[in-house]
């Protein structure tokens, strides 16, 4: 039976039950194993010393694919890297402009140094993240949280937004001028959050206010 087949059993079983309720009731090698590890992928969580509460399915996904992990797993990366693409508009906007992404779809972009791609992929899939190249054809479907990497051959160009290495504000408004249909608004949010007269004009102007 797999980890994915007990879970379901569990969740039909009873909410929340003891180490030994477990071992009592399921025929194992190693009880405590299974335990530690069903916690560990986030099917269960450990409430007390030996006491754990089967998580619901929706529990289940918002835990595994929070992109606030993955964010705060960059704050304290030491490789050089910067958010890049729709990222890069994410943090220079504050949060105010995100777009095509949700719990269920939330691809991260970064641009990193070539020689360190390796390290950096085998550090997201230790924590169980998936991770792409730019144009790179995916050999599965990408959903949930997941990273697409721009490896570069020179030094990674960065500033910092908050504790987020992030691409240059100028490569940025750039970057939203390219892709004028989807970010002409987060241009209008640039604009006004650092006044660099861009003269960007998304919003309508409302007409006809009652007072």
């Amino acid at each position: 039976m797999s980890y994915g087949e007990l879970w379901t059993v569990l969740g039909n079983w009873r909410k929340e039950f003891s180490s030994g309720d477990f071992a009592r009731t399921f025929y194992s090698p190693d009880p405590n194993k299974v335990l530690h590890d069903m916690a560990k992928k986030g099917m269960i969580e450990r409430v007390s010393t030996g006491r754990y509460r089967v998580r619901s399915a929706s529990e289940y996904v918002f835990s595994k694919y929070d992109a606030g992990k993955a964010y705060d797993f960059l704050r304290k990366a030491k490789l050089p890297y910067a958010l890049t693409n729709v990222d890069a508009v994410y943090a220079w906007t504050r949060g105010g402009y995100n777009i095509d992404r949700f719990f269920g779809f939330y691809p991260v972009h970064v641009r990193v140094a070539k020689d360190d791609l390796s390290e950096w992929r085998k550090m997201f899939a230790e924590r169980g993240w998936k991770s792409v190249l730019s144009g790179e054809n995916p050999r599965e479907t990408l959903f949930g949280l997941f990273f697409i990497l721009y490896p570069e051959e020179e030094r990674i160009r960065a500033e910092k937004v908050g504790s987020l290495r992030v691409d240059p504000l100028g490569d940025t408004v750039k970057f939203c001028k390219d892709n004028i249909y989807a970010f002409e608004p987060a241009l209008e949010m640039l604009d006004e959050e650092y006044h660099l007269k861009l003269g960007a004009k998304y919003r309508e102007t409302k007409t006809n206010v009652l007072a």
